[in-house]
């Protein structure tokens, strides 16, 4: 069976990094978070909603390094599941070209190449600061911050086994409810066109 991102969304305060970096929570992780971190950049695509309103979404994601040099630069597409929610979701994610390109065939037959960005149109562009480690031996948790001051939060899991993934998805966030807030969770597109509305885009 093929491998699928598990996600739960969550809200997270930037004030609680301190606790988060000396495990100091209660109950603490089972080891001290090893806090990895990255800036990048992502560029939403779209042709009249006709991708995003049915569950697709098509980016490329410019990687900085040292010194805001540039080390990767890829496209990436990820499917929303039967069943998945907003707060709670199951993704077929990818970054082949090839790939991409029939996803989006799906629902823009007429498309280009990645030469011509799909023959899609720029929908948003914005930055993301990444903060991320690996919890309990398994659990991939990510904090974002964007360039336009919202803060959002995912933790992760790649599994073939859905519901079990999010059952074990929501055992990890009740035990550690000090730092995951998954009342009202925003992700961060939502957050980006209610501050920029599309037309001004």
């Amino acid at each position: 069976m093929k491998l699928l991102e598990i996600e739960r969304k969550f809200n997270w305060n930037p004030a609680s990094l301190k606790i988060l970096m000396s495990n100091g929570g209660q109950p603490p992780f089972s080891s001290r978070p090893m806090i990895q971190s990255k800036t990048f950049r992502d560029t939403y695509y779209d042709l009249d909603d006709k991708l995003s309103s049915k569950g697709l979404w098509v980016r490329k994601r410019l990687l900085y390094g040292p010194n805001r040099k540039v080390e990767n630069d890829t496209w990436e597409a990820k499917k929303s599941m039967p069943g998945s929610s907003f707060a709670r979701s199951t993704y077929d994610e990818t970054q082949d070209p090839s790939r991409i390109l029939q996803m989006i065939k799906n629902y823009v037959p007429d498309c280009a190449g990645t030469d011509e960005s799909f023959g899609l149109e720029k929908m948003c562009q914005f930055e993301t600061y990444r903060r991320s480690f690996l919890a309990d031996g398994k659990f991939t948790v990510v904090l974002d911050e964007t360039d336009f001051g919202h803060s959002a939060g995912e933790v992760e899991l790649l599994a073939e086994d859905e519901k079990q993934a999010h059952a074990d998805i929501d055992v990890f966030l009740a035990r550690y409810a000090w730092l995951f807030d998954c009342s009202r969770p925003k992700g961060k597109l939502t957050a980006y066109f209610e501050k920029y509305p599309r037309n001004s885009v």
